[in-house]
């Protein structure tokens, strides 16, 4: 089985502060586990991961995540092969750090009044 897929990019995050009080420990705390899934190879543990990650994406309408996490599950699910499984997995996780520290610094910079404002 071949997975291939390009175009892998991090979509904009928005969500409302009381949501993203939840939204983002909850995704930190998924992000390790798919990691240490990952070290270990267990494929069902990074199966159910990424699913659980998927569901939290779809809610904040992040689709391009949620779609490249759908499309792992579901090689794993196939039978792909075991590198690419941790190879494409790897990716998308850095992918999805780059959006939550993105949600992470925007709170910063909303909190730090020495920021300055953006140009109008």
């Amino acid at each position: 089985m071949d997975l291939t897929f390009t175009g892998m990019h991090s979509d904009p995050i928005v969500i409302p502060q009381s949501i993203r009080d939840a939204f983002l420990p909850a995704m930190r705390s998924d992000q390790r586990r798919l990691t240490a899934a990952m070290q270990l190879q267990r494929f069902d543990l990074m199966q159910q991961m990424l699913h659980r990650i998927r569901g939290a994406l779809v809610i904040v309408s992040a689709q391009h995540l949620a779609d490249t996490a759908k499309l792992i599950e579901d090689a794993i699910t196939k039978g792909a092969a075991p590198e690419d499984c941790l190879e494409f997995t790897g990716r998308f996780l850095a992918t999805l750090d780059s959006a939550l520290s993105s949600l992470e610094l925007t709170d910063w910079q909303r909190t730090d009044p020495n920021v300055p404002l953006p140009p109008i």
